[in-house]
């Protein structure tokens, strides 16, 4: 075992004064990690955990009326990964490195979010991966503590690649402030045409929308929004959109 020292860390220095924590309290601040452990990452900016063991799954976790969905957990390449790939909705993952099966989780109504921290699923499709592999996990009774000391060796390599952003980084999935007048101006550069089906909507204007492709509503990129009518607007959903 190889002794680390976090109160060389300017980040837990700045968490014992903000806490009103006395410089006597030292052992509260050491901690024993095995220097080998793969988790581990040290480099000047910190101590860190980044690449390894990671899972993957969406944070915000949009509500539509009472219906609340509950996305899973992935922890291999899997045919759900591989379709929210193909339609351009990958980005809405984040990466954790939680084993407790709890997750932070933002539900977000009328675009307010409400954090909270729920327990998910793992992935069916993950799950059947990895038995066809030859491990034998239930779905009802999956440890993620249990699947990691089973597969030893870092798992980001069973990822075709992970999300830039993790559960504490990403930005909140909700529509920014100024929305309304961004859509309005990407409207009018179109003149008011759908550039899905290309009908024109001047005359009727509330039935154009703006559409993110990649599902994230605060990227509001020119590149990630498109104009387009109601109906070719609700073919790219599988809710029922009333947000323009």
């Amino acid at each position: 075992m190889e002794k680390i020292d976090f109160l060389n860390c300017d980040e837990f220095k700045l968490i014992k004064e903000l806490m009103g924590i006395s410089d006597e309290d030292k052992t509260d601040f050491t901690m024993d990690i095995r220097a080998d452990d793969p988790n581990l990452k040290i480099s000047p900016g910190g101590i860190t955990y980044k690449g390894s063991r990671v899972i993957l799954y969406i944070r915000d976790q949009v509500q539509y009326g009472d219906k609340i969905n509950e996305y899973k957990f992935h922890l291999i390449e899997c045919a759900t990964l591989k379709a929210m790939r193909k339609q351009n909705r990958y980005d809405k993952y984040v990466v954790s490195t939680s084993t407790t099966g709890k997750f932070k989780v933002n539900r977000i109504i009328n675009n307010r979010s409400v954090e909270s921290e729920e327990k998910l699923h793992v992935c069916k499709h993950c799950l059947q991966k990895l038995n066809r592999q030859g491990y034998y996990f239930t779905y009802e009774n999956f440890s993620i503590e249990e699947f990691f000391s089973v597969m030893k060796d870092d798992n980001s390599g069973n990822f075709s690649d992970l999300p830039d952003e993790n559960d504490l980084t990403a930005p909140t999935n909700v529509y920014p402030k100024n929305w309304d007048e961004i859509s309005r101006r990407l409207k009018e550069k179109h003149n008011y045409t759908c550039q899905e089906c290309h009908r024109n909507f001047s005359d009727c204007k509330s039935l154009l929308h703006v559409h993110h492709k990649n599902g994230l509503k605060h990227d509001c990129r020119e590149s990630n929004l498109e104009v387009l009518c109601y109906d070719c607007h609700q073919a790219k959903h599988s809710h029922k959109i009333t947000r323009k």
